[in-house]
């Protein structure tokens, strides 16, 4: 916890007096974000790794991006449909954030470089996002699951000799929702990267490994 409360923009924050509070989720928990009239909050995520749903009354949901340390989360641009949708941050592993509101940043912000730094963060979050959205442009579920899974090791993967290891839980539940699948095809993609010795999931810790010869694979097919 005091690595946490260390962080820099803990300390930007309470050096330039801009009130904030922190929230921290376990991994698999979540938080519900509507559109806001008064205070418009934005959240850093400075420590850790979530998705984010867009999730529509009627009870669809569309996946937008998986995001990282240093990365802003902005929903108030969406006022017109605010009705109709809420977001939902689902934490895959423990994961903090600040939250603050826009009009306290600009008040009380005393020093560019605060305002530099945020800027950063908007850039990496676009290509963030950008990268996310590749997970969603294959119109067959197994390639959107091995599209989602080459993401998640050039983001997030250990490498251990011939294979890399996705260092956090994800459950094929999870992989239905990024994905937009029924889980029940997840479940025969992931069994059929199994039997093809391309993966390995180890299902009591919901761990994925991936092998080399599974990004040949990608290659071979022209996933990119």
């Amino acid at each position: 916890m005091l690595k946490i409360m260390s962080n820099k923009w803990i300390q930007l924050f309470f050096e330039s007096k801009i009130p904030f509070c922190i929230h921290k989720l376990y991994k698999g928990d979540a938080l519900i974000f509507k559109f806001y009239t008064n205070c418009k909050p934005l959240i850093i995520v400075f420590y850790g790794t979530v998705y984010i749903m867009k999730v529509f009354t009627n009870g669809e949901s569309i996946f937008l991006a998986i995001l990282t340390g240093n990365s802003l989360i902005d929903f108030s641009v969406n006022s017109f449909d605010s009705d109709y949708i809420y977001y939902k941050v689902v934490a895959l592993e423990n994961t903090y954030f600040i939250k603050f509101c826009w009009l306290d940043y600009i008040t009380h912000f005393k020093y560019l470089s605060t305002l530099v730094k945020l800027l950063d963060l908007f850039r990496y979050t676009l290509q963030q996002y950008e990268n996310s959205s590749y997970i969603l442009s294959h119109k067959s579920t197994r390639y959107r699951v091995i599209q989602l899974l080459l993401f998640l090791c050039r983001e997030f993967g250990i490498l251990n000799n011939n294979y890399i290891i996705i260092p956090f839980e994800i459950s094929q539940k999870t992989i239905s929702y990024i994905t937009g699948s029924n889980p029940i095809t997840v479940n025969k993609v992931i069994r059929y990267l199994i039997n093809r010795l391309l993966v390995k999931y180890i299902v009591k810790k919901r761990i994925l490994i991936c092998y080399s010869s599974f990004f040949s694979y990608s290659q071979d097919k022209t996933i990119t």
